[in-house]
């Protein structure tokens, strides 16, 4: 199966599109799941589909997927936050984690934004508003790893708790207003 991603990958060099889902009787597999796709055997499967997009049409993807995206990471900042007033920093740091990979995730979209809706961002103050988000998720996240390293665990249940949830808001409205 991997064989067959590579040569599908490489026809595809130069159309802007690529690999993002391979079905293999509707088993859902990433591209990037390389170390399983080497085990498996296109033999084995009875129907084997590759879903390919644009950078342009994965970036709209996520958009569409963003307040649902932007809701999985208030409750997690929520829970991180209670769990390191109640003392579970083991807990909390386990979904501080997945935090930060879901601002990551909302870096990207947000950065990617112009790629996608070029035309709507250029008539409106909808680039400004996304550069000065995009400043303040830098900045708070920034102070989220300070506390973080410095192992001070009220600062980071204050930032998660009282500055995050503005910053996630902001972020659903602009993705609304870009759609």
């Amino acid at each position: 199966v991997l064989h067959l991603l590579k040569t599908v990958e490489d026809s595809l060099q130069g159309t802007g599109n690529t690999i993002v889902e391979l079905l293999l009787d509707e088993q859902t597999f990433s591209p990037d799941e390389t170390d399983k796709l080497a085990e498996l055997k296109v033999v084995g499967f009875k129907k084997i589909e590759l879903v390919a997009a644009t950078a342009e049409e994965m970036i709209q993807a996520a958009f569409e997927d963003g307040d649902s995206g932007i809701a999985h990471l208030e409750e997690i900042a929520a829970e991180v936050s209670s769990d390191l007033r109640l003392g579970k920093v083991k807990i909390a740091m386990d979904n501080y984690i997945e935090f930060v990979d879901g601002v990551e995730w909302l870096v990207t979209v947000l950065s990617n934004a112009e790629r996608a809706f070029a035309a709507r961002m250029a008539e409106s103050s909808m680039e400004s508003d996304r550069q000065a988000l995009l400043e303040r998720i830098s900045e708070q996240m920034a102070a989220v790893k300070a506390a973080q390293e410095s192992e001070d665990w009220v600062l980071l249940a204050d930032l998660l708790e009282y500055e995050y949830p503005e910053i996630l808001a902001d972020a659903r409205t602009l993705i609304k207003s870009i759609m």
